[in-house]
């Protein structure tokens, strides 16, 4: 209950921010989908994030309306070049290379740009990943009155609009008309990038374009009931994303983005056992667990293998059993080995600890105002570099000893695993054609 009390402050208006993009960009995201244009959020938002960064060039701050103009007259002048692409090539080059020459060109120009700048790491970071947390009440009630504007514009003309994304390849369109239609699609949809760059960032917003409509889709052949389930995934894949950002102190907006990524492949992982008969759910759970049989048996075999042939690599999937428990590796060790094991382990853990303080230090030195002279940088940078070798020799004896462990482990588990898999695999067509036979 204190962990909500806690929440509810700092992320109630990112929140209801969160479900506000979600309603806007999913019934936009649709249009996209259907236009086959996938990319063009992106391309849109990277002409914005071109914009702000001109402005920011020109001295103008972040979140001003000198920096939101620039923005959008960017993002206006991008709609144009999309509107127009249709009637320019004829149809010989489709509008998704138009959209990724356009994205490639604003990124290299943005970071041409941003290259000059004193700053310059600070903005695109801030441009890719937006700062949803910093989003005040006002910002709320902006961006909600902006978008309902936006979406009764939609709904005005929504016939002629819906018939050029849905009906584009059926005859009868002009295309002077159809230029005309696609440039208010474009205008109207560039308004809602660049709003929504400035708060969210050009990654999470092409995740909430992108990413309920798709679901939406996946679910549901009729628009209205797509919008619908792609809002119902958007909300909670915002929630969620917002949650777990607070809970594991992570960037919320990376952290957004790969929820809403989880999202995606739950729901397509999914359809499978929700929109079918239990005759078929059975089929799909059997197939599942014998192609999950085997692609564990080839991860097993090849990495047994691996064992075998070069016990002295990197053995991936050991490395993670032994992360997870320690203690698999002590068996192949002597107890002197396992002592100076321990050792090293416990030499690296300090020396990263003064290394993680020495970097707080001279952190805090920056944003806290007490500026450290010259030679006390200098004395922190030399510590730091000498606990960052401690940390290397630490690791070296380290990997000495997990080489020894895998000299052992290469007769004791290698060979016989490798045995094993080969026994198995070739016992796998035999299981699964009894598997059919059980299964009809």
């Amino acid at each position: 209950m204190n962990v909500a009390t806690d929440m509810l402050p700092l992320l109630w208006v990112p929140l209801l921010l969160s479900l506000v993009l979600t309603g806007i960009h999913t019934y936009l995201g649709l249009h996209v989908l259907a236009r086959k244009i996938i990319f063009v959020d992106l391309a849109l938002a990277q002409i914005a994030a071109l914009g702000a960064t001109v402005a920011f060039m020109l001295g103008y701050p972040p979140q001003t309306m000198a920096a939101y103009g620039y923005s959008l007259l960017f993002t206006l002048a991008g709609a144009v070049l999309l509107s127009f692409s249709r009637a320019w090539t004829g149809g010989k080059i489709s509008q998704e290379a138009i959209v990724g020459v356009i994205y490639v060109v604003s990124a290299a120009a943005a970071l041409l740009l941003v290259d000059q700048a004193p700053q310059g790491a600070e903005h695109l970071k801030q441009i890719l990943v937006g700062s949803l947390l910093t989003a005040t009440p006002h910002d709320l009630a902006k961006l909600t009155g902006l978008y309902a504007l936006i979406g009764a514009l939609h709904w005005l003309c929504r016939r002629p609009l819906l018939r050029i994304t849905f009906e584009h390849d059926e005859p009868g369109h002009g295309a002077l008309k159809t230029w005309w239609w696609d440039f208010v699609f474009y205008a109207l949809f560039g308004v809602v990038v660049t709003s929504s760059v400035a708060v969210a960032g050009v990654l999470l917003v092409f995740s909430f374009l992108i990413i309920p409509a798709a679901i939406g889709t996946l679910y549901a052949g009729r628009l209205g009931a797509a919008m619908a389930i792609g809002w119902i995934a958007g909300g909670v894949a915002s929630a969620a994303g917002l949650g777990v950002s607070y809970a594991w102190d992570l960037p919320t907006g990376a952290a957004l983005v790969c929820v809403f990524g989880a999202v995606l492949a739950l729901a397509a992982a999914s359809k499978p056992f929700l929109l079918s008969d239990a005759r078929r759910r059975v089929r799909v759970l059997r197939r599942l667990r014998f192609y999950g049989v085997r692609a564990a048996l080839a991860l097993i075999l090849v990495s047994a293998l691996w064992l075998v042939v070069n016990p002295h690599a990197d053995q991936p999937l050991l490395d993670l059993l032994e992360h997870a428990q320690p203690r698999l590796r002590a068996p192949f060790l002597t107890p002197a080995e396992q002592d100076l094991l321990s050792q090293a382990r416990l030499s690296e853990v300090k020396a990263q600890q003064e290394v993680a303080r020495m970097s707080e230090k001279e952190r805090n030195s920056r944003w806290q105002g007490a500026a450290l002279s010259d030679a006390e940088l200098r004395k922190i940078s030399s510590y730091t570099q000498s606990f960052l070798e401690m940390k290397k020799g630490e690791q070296v004896v380290q990997r000495a000893m997990r080489d020894k462990a895998r000299e052992r482990q290469r007769w004791v588990l290698g060979v016989p695993l490798l045995a094993m898999c080969v026994a198995v695999w070739l016992w796998l067509p035999a299981w699964r054609r009894k598997d059919r036979e059980l299964g009809h």
